[in-house]
């Protein structure tokens, strides 16, 4: 078992401190509310390379030899990742080093050097060219997909940002959005450990305690208004065409955002469920597809991918606009749901035996403005049925909510054929509306205040 000490620091960090008595590790996570979300055309990117930065030294260490060295004589590796609304710091340490790796990372984010800034631009450039083309042409089907369905919101911006900015980006415009950002009011500190809170606690405030309080940061609120289908085809020559289909959701603060999970989970978790077995086991259409499910505070998208030969394309699409159909029509059975429901609360039991899940879910929260109870999460698991699932269903996957993005090289008939099955989507839920077995939902998906709501949520310790 584990326990959950929430609290706060003197200068407005946030801390989630899980205490695991049997633990022969700990982790140090520390969880920043920034990302590619909270900016703009003309600075995309820009948080993503600062969080490369950090790595380049701090007021104690020379330079990413000297602080990389000081992390790895503890036992451990550092880690940091960009989201588009959150960037995250998290080393695994022996428990004796809880300390040392708080001062660490505290210093990485109160005083770091910034040195060899282009060094680091070099290294980021081959990351952003890993999704271009020889044109220089953004062909990343992901990122391609979330621009379809939240441009022009930010949500919609890719995380590495563009090669323009890149070059543009001088120390100065690094060290103005980490005087923004990274303040105490806009971070948590999360630790799990097989030490005592308030021992714990002590030894964040000793290694964060120089942060500046500044003050918390909300980004723009997403309004997804999508009035009718949208299909985006951008060539590239390869034996395989890239598919995405995506629509936007409510987020994690709506009422339905469990049941949104779960009906990911009846679609696609593990080989027996829907998507799989017609596609793969029955079809033959693709090697792998995937469904997921991305859930921010006030709206989520959820997509279905895969690669698939050229001529396989309208075959795919049709087969899966099908099944999203049968979802919002006709629901799913009770024994999907219950198959969902157990394998989600297992993943929620076997939280405890990983101190980085624990460290990622209750911190996450806590940047949220909430304080995860995972008992309560698997109570509202239990409380779900098949109709709840149908009406997420209802609201999700509607036609005029669909985005689909083909990267790959299609032939004029491919492409028809490919539209000719939206339609056929289209018509299908036409049908039922006539009959009285469908409306459509709201034309708004998220409304402002509803986003600004989740957005500015916040607790203090």
């Amino acid at each position: 078992m584990h326990s959950v000490a929430f609290g706060s620091l003197p200068n407005g960090i946030r801390t989630a401190v899980i205490h695991r008595p049997h633990l022969h590790r700990a982790v140090v996570t520390a969880l920043v509310g920034v990302g590619s979300r909270y900016e703009t055309p003309s600075n995309n990117g820009l948080s993503h390379l600062l969080e490369h930065m950090l790595f380049r030294g701090t007021a104690t260490h020379s330079d990413a030899h000297a602080l990389n060295d000081a992390i790895e004589r503890l036992g451990g590796d550092l880690t940091a990742t960009t989201h588009s609304d959150y960037s995250t710091y998290e080393i695994s340490v022996p428990p004796d080093a809880v300390g040392r790796a708080c001062s660490l990372v505290g210093a990485m984010l109160c005083t770091p050097a910034m040195g060899q800034l282009d060094v680091e631009k070099a290294i980021v450039r081959e990351e952003i060219l890993e999704n271009l083309d020889d044109n220089l042409r953004l062909l990343d089907p992901d990122s391609l997909s979330r621009q379809q369905v939240f441009s022009p919101h930010p949500l919609g911006l890719p995380i590495t940002g563009t090669l323009a900015n890149l070059d543009r980006f001088t120390e100065r415009h690094l060290r103005a959005h980490h005087q923004h950002y990274y303040v105490g009011n806009n971070v948590v500190v999360a630790v799990c450990s097989p030490h005592k809170p308030k021992r714990v606690l002590d030894l964040i405030n000793d290694g964060f305690s120089t942060l500046a309080p500044g003050e918390p940061r909300l980004p723009q609120p997403a309004r997804v208004r999508q009035r009718r289908a949208r299909i985006e085809y951008a060539p590239r020559m390869g034996s395989q065409t890239c598919v995405r289909l995506g629509f936007a959701t409510p987020g994690e603060s709506a009422e339905m955002a469990r049941a949104i999970e779960i009906l990911a989970r009846v679609l696609h978790d593990g080989m027996s469920t829907r998507l799989h077995r017609r596609i793969c086991d029955e079809l033959g259409l693709a090697y792998d597809v995937s469904a997921g499910l991305e859930l921010f505070r006030d709206v989520g998208v959820f997509d279905v991918g895969a690669s698939v030969a050229h001529e396989s394309v309208p075959r795919l699409v049709r087969e899966v606009l099908t099944m999203l159909g049968d979802l919002a029509l006709d629901g799913p059975t009770d024994a999907e749901v219950e198959k969902a429901v157990h394998r989600y609360a297992f993943e929620i039991d076997a939280l405890a035996d990983d101190p980085h899940a624990l460290a990622r879910e209750y911190g996450s929260s806590a940047l949220w403005g909430r304080r995860l109870e995972l008992d309560r999460v698997r109570e509202s698991l239990d409380r779900l049925d098949a109709s709840a699932v149908r009406r997420a269903a209802r609201v999700v996957f509607t036609p005029m909510r669909l985005n689909l993005t083909l990267v790959g090289d299609l032939s004029a008939e491919e492409l028809k054929a490919t539209r000719s099955a939206t339609r056929a989507f289209r018509e299908r839920f036409s049908r039922a509306l006539c009959t009285g077995a469908w409306r459509p939902p709201a034309r708004v998906l998220v409304r402002p205040a509803v986003a600004r709501a989740a957005l500015s949520a916040r607790w203090s310790g």
